[in-house]
This record gives structure tokens, sequence and C-alpha cells, in this order.
């Protein structure tokens, strides 16, 4: 218990150096402060940020002031007719800091703010903090409070919203209406606590994180008149498109910050930080500590062989043994495929997996998809030669490592032992494409040809399968689908995957198997369907799983 307080505090630790503001936590007092522009926007403060935040996205008629007084090439028009109160839309990011410039450059030639003040968009943590996620405002969550965070959306936990809560797309929300087809002046619905207008709905707005340069992906939030899907709503959504987007259902709003003022909060907010940590350590500990007490604890603790894996040395990774489930160098889980010499992956190859390989290699993810990725959802995008790479640089990067044998390789698994994963066996045909042609009425969920499959219990394209529900957009994380009996995930949908094979009469082409998040047809959903794509290939809905192949006994 002892060794786990104390872990904690060192974890807490790292937590305060990687946030901004302790202002986020209310611990220190929120002045409400409001700001003007020349223009007449509005801005107001907000727990969680020392920035001021438009109370409205910018409207067509401040965005026409814009055009006039600088000449900006801009011609897009939507297909709707909209109002000067209307918020403006086919804004692209650089149109949106364009405009945050000018605005900047405007106020300070009139003298209304200092070279201190300044006008840009929201970074992803400022807006967090303008739709109220609890992240933004403790340090440390409990459990429920990480789930509500995902799950909330600005108006609350209910679905559908209450009628007129906000601008989105009505007519696909079953018994929700907000009397607006396309974009509404702003300001029209309920704001938030600090006054904050149309953070759902209207239009989508960007975001920006100064620190990244180069972006050739941009973050929006919040949704649009246009948007209905739950996960696309909720406060915490990412919608993840190329920087140069331009559509009617695309805006912005603006942040007024003062850097004389966020240093002050800064400078407040690192004080109690200070005084948080000491106080938590002491309440754990039993008082304060010396270096040399601390010393003995961690030595006396370090002495203890059970809780030898707690101290500074890693724990040893354990090498693979054939027949039992396995842990490698990445955390790539693995079980045994009965029967074989093989232990099979218990999920695809993850984000974090193929990216280690992808800088350990010196290359680059050349096909990567435009859409959210964390590190634990499968790579897709991927090409057949990609992943053979991978499962070489694996083998030997562990045989180095002592952590499998000369003897044992890692590789993609092929298309019997794939089947044989899905638990379906005995099929007929002497190659894939044989067996492709035997209509076997199985799926990776129902050996018994139940369709469709349990609600959430894959990722599909959920809104083509009658009957059928997943929370999921794009891909999901590899873990989040319900295992089978051998305690593998994944096989019937998330990322279809690349096989061993060579496809019967086309050399250039290999083997794939399984649905992916796209996947809504239910024969192409059998276990026994099999796909064939060039070798060259890549698209957002096919990654890979590898095995590792022990030597045989």
């Amino acid at each position: 218990m002892i060794v786990r307080c104390i872990l904690s505090c060192l974890f807490l630790a790292s937590f305060w150096l990687g946030l901004t503001l302790s202002i986020a936590w209310g611990q220190v007092p929120a002045e409400k402060l409001e700001h003007r522009s020349n223009l007449g926007m509005k801005f107001v403060s907000v727990p969680g940020t020392a920035a001021l935040l438009a109370v409205h996205e910018t409207r067509v008629a401040d965005w026409q002031a814009f055009l006039s007084a600088t000449g900006y090439d801009w011609t897009y028009k939507p297909h709707f007719e909209q109002g000067p109160d209307h918020p403006v839309v086919g804004i692209t990011l650089a149109d949106a800091r364009a405009f945050c410039s000018w605005l900047t450059e405007q106020d300070r030639a009139a003298g209304t703010i200092n070279t201190a003040q300044s006008y840009r968009l929201p970074t992803r943590t400022e807006w967090d903090a303008a739709v109220g996620l609890k992240r933004t405002r403790k340090p440390d969550l409990t459990v429920e409070e990480k789930v509500d965070d995902e799950r909330t959306f600005p108006w609350g936990m209910a679905w559908p919203p209450p009628a007129k809560t906000a601008n989105l797309a009505e007519g696909e929300i079953p018994g929700y209406s907000d009397g607006f087809p396309f974009t509404a002046p702003v300001g029209q619905f309920t704001p938030s606590a600090e006054g904050l207008y149309d953070l759902t709905g209207n239009v989508w707005e960007w975001c920006w994180d100064p620190e990244v340069r180069a972006e050739q992906v941009g973050v929006l939030r919040g949704g649009s008149w246009a948007y209905f899907r739950q996960e696309c709503l909720r406060s915490s959504y990412l919608y993840l498109v190329p920087v140069d987007m331009r559509m009617p259902t695309i805006g912005f709003r603006c942040v007024f910050e003062d850097r004389q003022r966020t240093a002050i909060m800064l400078a407040a907010a690192e004080k109690i930080k200070t005084e948080i940590r000491t106080q938590r350590r002491e309440e754990i500990i039993g008082g304060a500590v010396n270096k040399e007490e601390l010393a003995a604890m961690k030595e006396k603790l370090t002495a203890a062989p059970a809780l030898a894996g707690l101290t500074d040395a890693s724990t040893p990774l354990v090498p693979a043994k054939p027949g039992q489930p396995h842990t490698n160098s990445l955390g790539m889980e693995f079980v045994p495929l009965p029967d074989s010499n093989l232990l099979f992956g218990v999920t695809e190859v993850r984000v974090q997996d193929f990216e280690t390989w992808l800088k350990d290699a010196g290359r680059s993810w050349e096909n990567k998809p435009p859409f959210l990725l964390s590190t634990e959802h499968p790579a897709v995008s991927v090409t057949w030669e990609e992943a053979t790479a991978f499962c070489a640089w694996l083998t030997e990067k562990e045989r180095k490592e002592q952590l499998i044998s000369a003897n044992a390789s890692y590789r993609l698994p092929a298309d019997l032992e794939w089947s044989q994963a899905a638990g379906l066996t005995n099929e007929t045909g002497a190659d894939p494409a044989a067996r492709a042609e035997a209509v076997t009425l199985h799926y990776p969920w129902s050996a018994e040809g139940v369709f469709p499959p349990p609600i959430a219990s894959t990722n599909l394209d959920s809104l083509s399968i009658d009957g059928y529900r997943d929370s999921h957009s794009y891909t999901a994380p590899v873990m989040s689908e319900d295992a089978n009996a051998l305690g593998i995930r994944g096989l019937g949908g998330n990322a279809s995957e690349w096989c061993l094979d060579i496809w019967p009469g086309a050399p250039d082409e290999r083997l794939v198997r399984g649905g992916s998040w796209l996947s809504r047809d239910k024969d192409q959903l059998r276990t026994g369907s099999r796909q064939h794509l060039a070798s060259t290939s890549s698209n957002t809905g096919v990654g890979f799983r590898a095995v590792l192949e022990m030597p045989a006994p």
C-alpha cells in the first residue's frame, strides 16, 4: 500500500508538470472578466484557462469587415442564404488564423489592446475548458468522472437532446427539432454557465495549438447543423480533417489572450501546485520526510521480494515459451493456437507498435489516415510489405534481446491459421480462392451464423446494418471488442487484416481476412469470406495482426 502511495505521488507530480494552469481545477479564484473587440465581439473568462473566449462564433458581418479591410482572397458562398449575424462558413484553418491576426493588428492600431494582448484560435485544452470537461477543472479524476468526460454532451447526458438545445441535423435525430435547416443566427440557443453560445451545433470550430507548426491535419470541435451521430456531438470529440478543408459546416470562434495575465495566473498556479504536492505527500506518509528517510524506505521496499517489480529496476521480460500466453517487448499479447506451434496475436497491431518500428527504422507512415488514431487503435492504411517488414524487424529485435529463440519468428498469419483463430475449422479447398467459394454460415462472433452481431461487440458500419449499433465512427481501440473463446479480439471488425498468402493467379496480390469499421455486407462478413489486394496498396480499413511461430517440438 505504501509503495502504491509513493508511486501515486510520483505519477501525480508528472501529471502536474503536463498541465497548463491549475486555475483549471478551481484552485485559483477565477475573476469574471469581459472584453470587447472593435468589431463588438464579446469575450468572457472561463474556468480552466487564462484566455477569454468569444461568446459566439465569428459572424458573417465580422468576416465581411475583414474582407473589406484587407482584400483577402476568399470567394466561397454556401448553397443556402445567410444573414450578417449567422456564423461565417467555408473557412479553412489558414483563413481563421488570418482573421485573428488582422483583428489583433486593428485593435492594437486603435489602442484598445496592447502588444501583450492578441486574438487567436482556441487550443484544444481551452476548448475542453469552454465546454466544461471535468479534466480541466480538477487534477485527479475518478474512473467514473473520466467516463463521464468521454460520454457527456455540452447539454448533459441525455440523448436525444431536448428540443431546441442546439442547431443540429434535426431530421436525422429521432424526436428532435430546432427550427433551423442550415445555420442559425448566433446566440439563438441556451448558453453555457459562462455565457458561451453554440458550443455544440451550428458550425464546427477550428482549434489550433501554436506549438504545432507543420499542420497537415487540423482539429474541429463542437458539431454542426448537419451532424447527428452521438459520438460526433460529445464534448470530448475531436474531428480531424485536412487543414485546407472548406465546407458549409465549418467556421470558427476566437479567443482573446493577455499574456501578462497568463503569466500572473501561471505563477499563482505554480505556488498552489507546490502547496498541494507537499500537503498530499505529508498526508500519505504521515508528515514531512527527509531524503535519508525516503532512501531508507526505498531500500527496505527493494529488499522485499514480493515488491521487487515496483522498484527502479524494470520487471524482466519473460522469453516466449511454446503453448503458453506471452507478452512481448512492445506489450503485444499472444495466446496459443490449439494443435499448432503458433502464438496468435490477441489484437491487431496497434498504432504504438507500428510507430515504434517506423521510428527505429527511420521510416514514415506514408498514408496515415486523416481521422483520429490513438496509440491503442489498430494501425491501418498499411501495405502488405510494411506489415511483413514490421514482423521481420520485431523478430530481429527480440532475438537480440533473447526473448525468442533463433528458430522463432514473427510473421503474418496464413489463411487456415486465421480461420482456426476465428473458430472456422475443416474448410475445404486447396487455396484461399477455392475456400472462399464454400458458403459456410459462420461469423467470428457466432458459429451458429447469427447476424447481426451483439450490440457494440465489434466495430462495423453500424448505421448501415439493421439491428446493430456500436459507438465508433472510424477505428476503435483494439481492446474494445469482445474476445472469442481463445481470447482473441477483432477478427470480425475494426480492421481487415493482411495474411501471408499470395492470391492464386495474382502474384502481386495478397490475402485479406475479416471485416472492418467500413463493413456492412452480411455475406462479406462471414468468417470464410476472403478479399485480395495489391501488396503495395493500403486503405483505411486494412491493418494486420502478427503471429509468433515457435520451433516445432
